[in-house]
């Protein structure tokens, strides 16, 4: 009786412990987020090689999407509004035109299960300014109207509330969807500069229609409800517009937007609108180019972030050659403050090596 009793002592013992062994496991898989990637497209790609090599060391590390740019994004040596694919509507960027790389990388990819989506950011196009300088956007100064051209540099931008632009960027949207077998759309650059634009005419006519009042004689720099029913009318426009998109996209193409932290009213970027329209929010909580501390990703842009999503998941950018210090405490409150973020959208604005995707997915695994 007592070495029956001994050995089921022993057995429970083992039981328990292979319990907590198991559950401590489980806990551990539970705390690793998924690893997306926001890769641009020049900086990496050449040839076709180039991206079968990536995608190899992508698959290595554990990577489950890739979040390719596929219209250029930023004005520079490459014009916004290029594009990496073939199209009929849009110039391809230099050097590109006999390689399509979105095949290429959906070929690559999907031979190893990683997921693609097609990262295209709409209203910051520099092609669509030029060729329709109708449809550029204007802003206000000093009382007057002018083309807005950057704020720090020389940028391209168009009417995101002008029909004509908005049937544009989606045309590109349905060439992409129609050709390629993309998992998803990430869209990008949704949203103004600042308060004083979109002043054209158009949208300026259709503004006095809905209130009476011309709203280049309102004064952006100062708080009140008549600024607020004006950036209203700007955020239903562009949330009018994702919910275009989305009943223009099949349903089994996710759609996700990056957005601008919420505190940054001032671009009329509320995703509350739309969060019904899209699976996903990607906040770009770069913290170091907003000149705040580290704990700001955490007490104001994912804070913030999770009183608008609804129902979207919140998969949060982050700039990938931080400091481990800095990883550790945003995972922390990642883990503690928001359980609802499973997956981590890592960006490099430079070519992406082996050795960086080495520490993404250990930083992704802590």
């Amino acid at each position: 009786m007592l070495r029956n009793a001994l050995l089921l002592v022993g057995l429970l013992a083992a039981a328990s412990s292979q319990a907590q062994t198991v559950g401590a496991q489980s806990t551990s898989e539970q705390a690793a987020f998924g690893i997306e990637l926001i890769v641009r497209t020049g900086e990496n790609f050449r040839r076709v090689q180039d991206v079968q090599t990536f995608v190899e060391q992508a698959a290595k590390n554990g990577v489950q999407t890739i979040s390719l740019l596929v219209k250029q994004d930023e004005d520079g040596a490459v014009a916004s509004g290029r594009v990496f694919y073939r199209s009929r509507i849009a110039p391809a960027v230099r050097g590109y035109e006999q390689f399509d790389v979105l095949q290429a990388m959906l070929d690559a990819a999907h031979a190893r299960q990683i997921r693609v989506r097609a990262w295209m950011p709409q209203f910051h196009d520099q092609v669509a300014a030029k060729a329709h300088p109708a449809w550029q956007m204007m802003s206000a100064k000093d009382g007057k109207v002018r083309p807005f051209t950057g704020s720090k540099q020389k940028e391209f931008f168009v009417d995101p509330l002008n029909p004509e632009v908005q049937a544009y960027e989606l045309s590109l949207i349905e060439e992409v969807v129609q050709k390629y077998p993309i998992d998803g759309l990430m869209l990008d650059w949704i949203r103004f500069d600042d308060y004083n634009m979109d002043l054209g005419d158009a949208t300026r006519a259709k503004y006095q229609a809905l209130h009476g009042i011309d709203p280049l004689t309102l004064d952006f720099s100062k708080p009140g409800a008549a600024l607020d029913r004006w950036n209203n009318f700007r955020t239903d426009g562009l949330a009018g517009y994702v919910r275009r998109v989305r009943s223009d996209v099949p349903a089994n193409i996710e759609i996700g937007v990056y957005i601008l932290p919420p505190e940054f009213v001032e671009v009329g970027q509320d995703a509350a609108k739309f969060n019904a329209s899209v699976n996903a929010l990607s906040p770009m909580c770069y913290f170091l180019d907003w000149g705040f501390p580290v704990d700001w990703f955490w007490s104001s842009c994912l804070a913030s972030t999770a009183t608008v999503a609804g129902q979207a998941e919140i998969a949060p950018a982050v700039d990938a050659n931080l400091s481990d210090a800095q990883y550790a405490a945003m995972l922390t409150h990642m883990r503690s403050d928001f359980p609802q973020i499973k997956t981590i959208a890592w960006f490099q604005h430079e070519a992406w090596t082996p050795a960086l995707l080495a520490r993404v997915a250990q930083r992704s695994r802590r």
